[in-house]
């Protein structure tokens, strides 16, 4: 682990010496023969970052395992350029998130493992597990960028989100006269990106990818390995599957065209403000409606700010934790008097009942780990630090207020979705990407995925 991370860093040094640096070739040679260290070359460069060699072979393998555990023909070519799409996507978000100076310290690891050990029913041993044969710290590294590629997609994309009243109204009452049961779609999608403002030419040249992209699966070619092809981002080694969808949960302008199709087809291509999207229809069943569980909470809130750290206020949120839980004081009392949200620290931190959904990604994960009557540990959302009290739990079927819930949360989700597909091409049209990956490159990958290749990689014509 340690080999590798000094590896990149050298690596990334002499990509950025290697585009306007001249050094000394025999004093590197020297220094390399000294130490005698095998060096990872770079497969691509991504603004400040590099992706090495050995990352994308890591990663074309996992692929080819997610491939091939879904029964999709993907070759390794493919897989390969489908790795290289995530790759380069998440090292785009790790840097926005240390602009953002999002990072996590070994305390707060600790409790962001234990909060998703909780949510998830499982162990942190097991969570840690699933980064497959390497060490601890490895692990926890891996789940700490994991964490922080999360956290920074849904700060990003949630307030990008816009849901609107009369949308949610209407869609509580079609939810009302659904009743326990609804339609539910597995589809599997291709994206092309496509600027709401584009040229004619550029529309052109857009659909007539995506038409030839139909006319291949009409065919018979696999759509997973289209996806893997043709799709941008993190979408890509998902193979475009997205699985069962609730009719509830469809775009709108893709619901008529799906509902006459049958199971099998392939629809579109189908233009938004994202692009042309491509849908594969996979089979239809019913699907019995999720109840909404509500929450009641009280909750303490510390802001940080650029004299009272992260640290102190987890230190400040746990010392006035042992005192609640003490029975030194009362949850609403320690809230009316030290919390700094104004509109419940009055109530004693009081927040009613309410769906997890309703509240910020950090707290709600935080909110559903609770048992009954246990007082959280200190938790971090966008806003700051919380203690939060899980007062009480209930499934709510019926009421308006529920379905209305229900609504909301259904709505969230989609455009999340939608929104988040769009985030990425946006961040990855501001970065600089070239790949010097012989493969890719020579293979034509590259340009499929819009990212810059190496010329002098190219084969020979």
């Amino acid at each position: 682990m340690v080999l590798s991370k000094i590896n990149k860093s050298i690596a990334t040094a002499l990509a950025v010496m290697s585009f306007g640096t001249m050094f000394c070739a025999s004093s590197v040679a020297s220094t390399a023969q000294a130490q005698e260290v095998t060096l990872d070359s770079s497969v691509a460069v991504v603004n400040s970052d590099i992706i090495l060699r050995s990352e994308l072979d890591a990663a074309q393998k996992a692929a080819q395992a997610q491939f091939k555990s879904r029964g999709a023909n993907v070759d390794a070519v493919t897989a390969r350029r489908a790795a290289l799409e995530q790759l380069v996507t998440r090292s785009i978000i790790v840097q926005i998130g240390k602009r953002y100076g999002i990072s996590l310290t070994d305390t707060q690891i600790d409790q962001a493992l234990a909060q998703t050990a909780a949510r998830s029913n499982t162990s942190v041993n097991d969570i840690l597990k699933s980064f497959g044969n390497v060490d601890l710290a490895t692990a926890r590294q891996k789940f700490a960028e994991e964490f922080v590629i999360n956290e920074v997609r849904t700060n990003q994309v949630r307030r990008r989100v816009r849901i609107s009243d009369a949308e949610v109204e209407l869609l509580a009452k079609n939810l009302r006269k659904i009743g326990n049961v609804e339609p539910s779609y597995h589809l599997g999608q291709i994206i092309l990106g496509l600027d709401a403002n584009a040229s004619y030419n550029e529309v052109n040249r857009v659909t007539s990818i995506a038409n030839t992209i139909k006319s291949q699966a009409s065919k018979g070619a696999d759509f997973n390995a289209l996806a893997a092809q043709y799709a941008q981002g993190s979408n890509a080694v998902q193979g475009g599957d997205i699985g069962f969808v609730p009719e509830s949960q469809v775009p709108v302008p893709f619901l008529p065209a799906i509902l006459k199709a049958n199971p099998g087809a392939v629809i579109g291509p189908i233009r938004s403000p994202f692009g042309l999207h491509l849908i594969k229809l996979y089979e239809v069943t019913n699907q019995a409606v999720e109840p909404v569980t509500t929450y009641k909470a009280k909750h303490i809130l510390l802001k940080t700010s650029i004299i009272f750290s992260d640290e102190a206020a987890v230190n400040e949120l746990n010392a006035l934790r042992n005192k609640i839980v003490s029975g030194g004081i009362s949850f609403a009392q320690a809230a009316k008097k030290y919390s700094e949200d104004t509109g419940s620290a009055s109530l004693g931190g009081e927040l009613g009942y309410a769906p997890a959904g309703r509240y910020d990604p950090g707290f709600a994960q935080g909110l559903v780990a609770l048992r009954v009557g246990e007082v959280s540990q200190p938790i971090k959302s966008s806003f700051g630090w919380h203690l939060i009290y899980l007062e009480d739990r209930k499934i709510d079927k019926d009421s308006d207020e529920a379905y209305e819930a229900r609504a909301r949360e259904l709505i969230f989700r989609r455009l999340f979705n939608e929104e988040s597909a769009a985030w990425e091409r946006e961040i990855r049209a501001t970065a600089h990407i070239r790949v010097t990956d012989p493969i890719l490159v020579n293979a034509g990958m590259a340009d499929n995925a819009n990212i810059e290749g190496d010329p002098a990689l190219h084969k020979s014509k």
